[in-house]
């Protein structure tokens, strides 16, 4: 810009300050017959003063204008005017057109107001220039204004577009095959998280008789959600917030600020500690009815456009369908594979259930029985005492049968009064105890409500995979089975084959044998002295169990303890034998106070929660002092108990009694699981005696063992001592006591007395 124009600058300034108002309400009416000038103008037009400040604003602006065009006031201002008619809406034509306006009628006011011709046209002239550089300010800023709006479309587009992919995964997520309604919330959780950039995500769904919203999947920031809590209860803060909300109303709620949202007061502490300034929730529906809800959280504030919201609760619909979907077919799944009555699976159910089965035998190296069981009369049980009996016990004897069964297999409801177990075996020793549980759960009475009821049930039994290699295959087998089983008197047992069927049945016998033996107190307690090396005395009995069988006599536990174990009898005749062994004690103290007795503790005993109570009320019952009894453990024991171990064993040490490692060298016979034990005896096992002094491998373990005893202070007994050469080495190697036929078989009580008080040393130390 030259001088001379300079000069003409405040010329242009005063002829603004000088245009009629005349002319500016013309300019106004002009700008109201536009839709977008309407937008700008009409809020103020009907309060006077506002828009009196408008126009003297407008006023200040031109007389600044033309006074300094090219001040940085000038250019803000200038730039602001285009950012807020871009804002607006105002097109850029449109601006032009109103600016146009307003130079046609400013010109007018130029040619009135300056007379010399040559002076308005170089005031026109510098005008029009000047004009041209407003319209390039008034222009950038509506480009950069466009630019800003490209760059949040674009945002918009990817948001939407991720919002897009996260429709895309949910719905491939929903028709996976047996996709359950928890797996479709957590793995959807996982993928908004994931794909769609949410701090947080998790769904929650309504707890009826609390009105609680408990969250059942998440994903992200999950910590946030650590003692969290929502209700839909409207008189409640936390009933009022999003969650509650959408719930209620079945409608998406969003919380575009954590920080200033009233209704997310009660977690915005929580909401700030985790950097969530965002939030939605979105309903799931099922069944018609709001039953849940989606709620997603973004770190910054204002994130969720109306479109995004509306793409969003598109997800929760689908997801929404998804669980409808599943439920359905959950109910369908019921329906077909389900036994009304009793709650258990059907024959359809057993079948698909024995395909997973038989995998697992074979990955397990094991077999699997399948159990057909028929209730015997059971047509007249119903015809006697109504069908609402015959269901009750058709529903106790399901439960029953699932209680034995555990996780080893499967129980069915298999028709009118049959049922079916499928079980995981190693051996066969493991069948019969099965079968021998069945029959003793079945022979308990069902109590109704009018009667005590009593069963029996005829059993067919097939084996997989020696009797068929498919599930229908083994289910005909067992079918078979039943039906020769039915054939004989009730209660009767089949197998397909009848090779497994003898030794089945042998060990089922057995079972019944040894239940027969329990009522009838038919066990024993034989006594084995053990004698001291040093005084050469006699310095303990060991109680040996017996079984006095009314037809074979004696019998010895080798033939019998483990069916015992396998049926849980074991834990009865346990607790038998630590109250037989006090008494036997007892009749001891009076004379020999100080000899102690030992007995042996089993697994199962070893694991009753009873085995403490069982030897302190012994203790109490027979009155005697427990440092004369000795509780006899195996290593194996030690180890397949579990960290239990130690604290059992500190217990029982507690109470007074000693503690003994049985059959020791068989098992790990480390130092470092030794340090745990309170063992005050190792009992070196008959197993490595038997070969001394003569088998060098033998007497090497037996004199490592006996250095290992030493270093620790532990007492050392010698069993299955038999010959006058294997005391002499033990004696030699500075073993404490022995334990042996070399002094005395196992015998009864009254002759273990008799030998007690007939024991002279000289026979056996020569």
């Amino acid at each position: 810009m030259g001088p001379d124009e300079k000069e003409l600058l405040a010329t242009l300034s005063a002829l603004v300050e000088a245009f009629p108002n005349s002319s500016l309400e013309r300019f106004y009416t002009h700008i109201l017959e536009f839709e977008e000038g309407f937008q700008i103008l009409g809020p103020i037009l009907s309060q006077k003063e506002a828009f009196e400040r408008y126009k003297d604003s407008l006023r200040s602006f031109w007389i600044k204008f033309f006074l300094e065009p090219f001040s940085e006031d000038v250019f803000q201002y200038a730039f602001k005017i285009g950012t807020v008619h871009a804002e607006k809406g105002v097109s850029p034509p449109l601006f032009l057109k109103a600016l146009f306006r307003f130079w046609s009628l400013f010109r007018e006011h130029i040619w009135n107001r300056i007379e010399d011709q040559a002076l308005q046209k170089s005031l026109i002239q510098l005008a029009v220039k000047l004009l041209f550089y407003l319209v390039s300010v008034v222009l950038a800023a509506y480009f950069k204004r466009l630019d800003q709006d490209l760059e949040e479309a674009y945002a918009e587009i990817a948001r939407l577009n991720r919002i897009y992919v996260l429709l895309r995964e949910i719905n491939l997520l929903i028709f996976e095959e047996k996709v359950s309604s928890e797996k479709l919330f957590k793995e959807a959780c996982k993928i908004l998280v994931r794909d769609g950039g949410f701090a947080l995500a998790w769904i929650g769904l309504i707890e009826p008789k609390t009105k609680e919203v408990k969250p059942l999947a998440a994903a992200g920031k999950t910590d946030y959600l650590n003692d969290f809590y929502a209700s839909i209860d409207p008189a409640i803060a936390e009933g009022r917030g999003p969650c509650g909300e959408a719930l209620r109303t079945g409608r998406p709620v969003v919380v575009q600020d954590t920080e200033e949202d009233s209704r997310f007061i009660p977690w915005r502490e929580r909401a700030r500690q985790y950097g969530l300034r965002s939030a939605v929730a979105l309903p799931l529906v099922l069944g018609n009815e709001v039953k849940g809800v989606l709620l997603l959280y973004h770190p910054k504030p204002q994130y969720f456009t109306s479109k995004e919201a509306q793409l969003l609760l598109e997800i929760s619909r689908d997801l929404s369908l998804g669980w409808a979907h599943i439920e359905k077919s959950r109910e369908l799944e019921r329906v077909l594979f389900t036994d009304e009555l009793t709650g258990l699976g059907n024959e359809r159910y057993l079948i698909d259930t024995l395909e997973h089965e038989f995998e697992v035998a074979k990955k397990q190296k094991q077999r699997l029985a399948l159990v057909r069981l028929d209730i015997d009369e059971f047509s007249l049980l119903t015809h006697s005492l109504g069908r609402a009996a015959g269901d009750e016990v058709l529903k106790e004897v399901g439960q029953r049968l699932v209680r034995l069964v555990g996780s080893r297999g499967t129980v069915v409801r298999s028709g009118a009064d049959e049922f079916s177990c499928s079980y995981l075996f190693e051996n066969n020793s493991e069948i019969g105890s099965f079968m021998g549980r069945i029959k003793n759960a079945l022979s308990l009475p069902v109590y109704t409500a009018e009667s005590v009821i009593r069963v029996s049930a005829s059993m067919g039994l097939a084996f997989f995979p020696e009797d068929a290699s498919s599930p229908r295959g083994l289910l005909e087998a067992a079918s078979v089975a039943l039906r020769r089983a039915k054939k004989q008197a009730p209660g009767g047992v089949a197998f397909y084959s009848e090779k497994e069927a003898r030794e089945v049945l042998s060990r089922w016998r057995l079972t019944e044998e040894l239940e027969r033996a329990c009522e009838q107190k038919e066990f024993v307690l034989f006594f084995q002295p053990r004698v001291d090396l040093f005084n050469r005395r006699i310095s303990s009995f060991e109680a040996l169990l017996r079984w006095r069988h009314p037809q074979k006599g004696i019998i010895s536990p080798g033939k019998f303890i483990s069916v015992l174990e396998d049926t849980g009898l074991i834990t009865k005749v346990g607790r038998w034998v630590v109250k037989e062994s006090a008494l036997f004690l007892k009749k001891l103290l009076p004379k020999h106070s100080e000899i102690s007795i030992s007995f042996n503790v089993s697994m199962k005993q070893f694991q009753d929660n009873h085995l403490l109570k069982v030897l302190e009320e012994t203790l109490r019952e027979v009155s005697i002092p427990p440092e004369w009894l000795e509780v006899e453990i195996t290593e194996s024991l030690f180890f397949e108990a579990g960290a239990q171990a130690s604290e059992i064993l500190k217990n029982i040490n507690n109470l007074g009694l000693k503690i003994a490692i049985d059959d020791f060298g068989t098992g790990y016979s480390s130092f470092a699981y030794l340090k745990k034990i309170p063992a005050e005896s190792l009992k070196i096992d008959y197993s490595f005696v038997k070969g001394i002094p003569e088998d060098r491998e033998d007497a090497s373990v037996v004199m490592a063992i006996v250095a290992m005893a030493r270093n620790l202070g532990k007492k050392i007994v010698a069993e299955g001592v038999e010959r006058r050469e294997q005391l002499a080495f033990l004696m030699g190697l500075g073993v404490d006591e022995v334990q042996g036929y070399y002094f005395a078989r196992p015998m009864p009580g009254d002759q273990a007395l008799s030998f007690l008080e007939s024991f002279n040393p000289d026979r056996f130390f020569r």
